[in-house]
């Protein structure tokens, strides 16, 4: 019971001290207001969320873009388009790798964003099928320029 206990109170402190991520998501997406967690959705279902990894080992954006790459292909995904760099209005360079992966009947789409900061590199996903993911892209990829990653 004490255990249960400690592991509950930790796992709220740190979800309280969540990140302070910003970013000016595409109008058709709501933000669960009812999480510290970084997450946004669309009315059909097409999900945006954020989240972080150790930089480690320590490496620089190109690496950790290859390494997604060839994660995501090993696995099953196929490229869906050209990894896309560019700098947020923040000054923060990121990468967008697009890929398709079959879901049931359906061609999902998966984007991974990804940006490198000091000790963390932080992931900002999005993921749907292919037909609701298709109108909302060019949305996203200004979104992905207001991203702030906070302190």
């Amino acid at each position: 019971m004490r255990r249960a206990l400690i592991l509950l109170l930790s796992l709220l402190s740190l979800s309280a001290c969540g990140p302070s991520y910003t970013l000016q998501a595409p109008e058709r997406f709501k933000r669960f207001e009812q999480s510290d967690a970084f997450r946004y959705i669309t009315a059909d279902g097409v999900m945006l969320k954020a989240r972080e990894v150790p930089n480690e080992p320590k490496a620089e954006l190109a690496f950790w873009v290859d390494a997604m790459s060839g994660h995501l292909e090993k696995r099953g995904y196929a490229v869906k388009s050209a990894k896309a760099c560019f700098q947020t209005t923040k000054g923060l360079d990121g990468c967008t790798l697009e890929f398709l992966v079959p879901h049931g009947a359906e061609d999902w789409v998966m984007s991974e964003t990804l940006f490198v900061v000091g000790e963390r590199v932080i992931l900002v996903e999005v993921a749907g099928p292919y037909p609701l993911y298709a109108p909302l892209e060019e949305d996203l990829k200004a979104a992905m320029k207001t991203f702030d990653p906070g302190a």
